[in-house]
């Protein structure tokens, strides 16, 4: 099993975003070409700051993580929150409740449900090793990055399955979602959520 640093050659299908901005896949660059494509929108900053989300009945908060300060918060169903920046129409949403499956097991079940999706073109798919800054190793993530059309609009979307201190099951999943010039910068949120994400029994 790979960690989630450098991944090893090529991913089948990175051609789908050659021209787009760099592909990132758990972390790895995955195009040298695409790298030298980084347009305005990639180049923007973000200011991380950790973040606090999901209460409990106490009021105390279940889930952390390291997120764009600015991101608007809104509670999409229980156990799920959402960070949107509308300005740039992208988002990064968590679901922290999944219950035992694995995380390959998850995104298995993730890519079935993509099928009749209109223009999907799955990019690359993968289960890694990963490291937590927080405290929560060994952790372990499984992710698809995805595209898929909506209207006359492509959008790119990375979604991953992460267990944090050895669990069987999948702790959370990580969504992030934009324009696919907005890769490499999604790429670097969801990363950032990933090795700083806590959840709290």
């Amino acid at each position: 099993m790979k960690r989630y640093g450098i991944v090893a050659g090529a991913v089948s299908g990175v051609a789908a975003l050659a021209g787009a901005g760099a592909l990132f896949l758990g972390g790895a660059l995955q195009s040298d070409a695409a790298e030298q494509q980084v347009t305005a929108a990639q180049a923007a900053p973000i200011s991380f700051v950790m973040r606090n989300f999901e209460k409990k009945s106490d009021g105390k908060y279940i889930s952390h993580a390291k997120l764009p300060k600015t991101w608007k918060e809104s509670k999409v169903a229980p156990h799920e929150t959402r960070f949107d920046d509308t300005a740039n129409n992208r988002m990064i949403r968590f679901n922290t409740w999944l219950g035992p499956t694995t995380t390959r097991s998850q995104l298995n079940r993730k890519i079935a449900s993509l099928k009749g999706t209109p223009g999907l073109k799955i990019v690359a798919a993968s289960t890694v090793r990963g490291t937590s800054t927080v405290g929560q190793n060994p952790v372990r993530v499984s992710t698809v990055v995805y595209t898929y059309t909506s209207g006359k609009t492509t959008r790119w979307v990375a979604t991953r399955y992460v267990s944090l201190k050895g669990h069987v099951g999948a702790d959370a999943e990580i969504t992030v979602g934009g324009t696919p010039a907005q890769n490499k910068i999604l790429s670097n949120v969801l990363e950032t959520a990933t090795q700083t994400l806590s959840i709290t029994p």
